[in-house]
């Protein structure tokens, strides 16, 4: 087992269940990662963003556009659009968009000590049949603080009562991911780049 990915897994998990103040202990390098949890009828999406102790200040100046010092609620939504913008998620080949962002952003003062976390969260609709095969990818090509994204898949309860056979596979050199269950070889791909998963047998990584 890699224990990277395994430990940035459990980083992200620790993230998005505590307030954003006290989500993050000071990073040397600004971290990017997306928990993409998915149900036979919703795919939900968490983008957290820890800014660097020397990145973090200039981040928080590319989120407060007016530059007064506070994030109002326009400019989270408006950072959350770009964000969300950026993210591509298709159904067997059909794209579906992220909407309704909720959006966290710690404080000026948080950010520049590299201890708060950005958090973007946003759901969208689906339906995934039982039986049938279904290929489902995702991508995020934001870059606007860093070009790097670790991608954590989760399931539904319902999705995981009614199949079987999971496994998850994971390029080191891209970080994507594929996982199958059933044994019609049901795929969901995460990848930096949706081009290069689309149109794939699902049958096959």
């Amino acid at each position: 087992m890699d224990r990277v990915p395994l430990i940035r897994g459990l980083f992200i998990a620790a993230l998005v269940t505590v307030p954003v103040a006290a989500a993050a202990h000071p990073h040397s390098y600004t971290d990017q990662q997306v928990q993409l949890s998915v149900g036979l009828e919703v795919v939900d999406l968490s983008v957290v963003i820890v800014p660097s102790t020397g990145d973090g200040a200039a981040i928080f100046s590319h989120i407060d556009l007016d530059g007064d010092g506070a994030v109002s609620d326009e400019e989270a939504q408006a950072f959350g659009a770009d964000v969300l913008a950026t993210a591509e998620l298709t159904v067997d080949r059909r794209v579906f968009a992220f909407t309704n962002a909720a959006v966290a952003v710690p404080s000026a003062e948080e950010a520049a000590r590299g201890t708060g976390a950005i958090i973007v969260k946003a759901s969208t609709p689906i339906s995934l049949s039982e039986t049938e095969a279904h290929q489902v990818d995702f991508g995020i090509s934001y870059g606007a603080f860093s070009h790097d994204w670790f991608i954590q898949p989760f399931f539904h309860p319902d999705l995981i009562e009614k199949t079987s056979s999971r496994s998850v596979d994971r390029t080191k050199a891209s970080g994507d991911l594929i996982i199958r269950f059933n044994r019609k070889r049901v795929a969901i791909c995460m990848r930096r780049s949706v081009r290069h998963c689309i149109g794939r047998d699902a049958r096959h990584g």
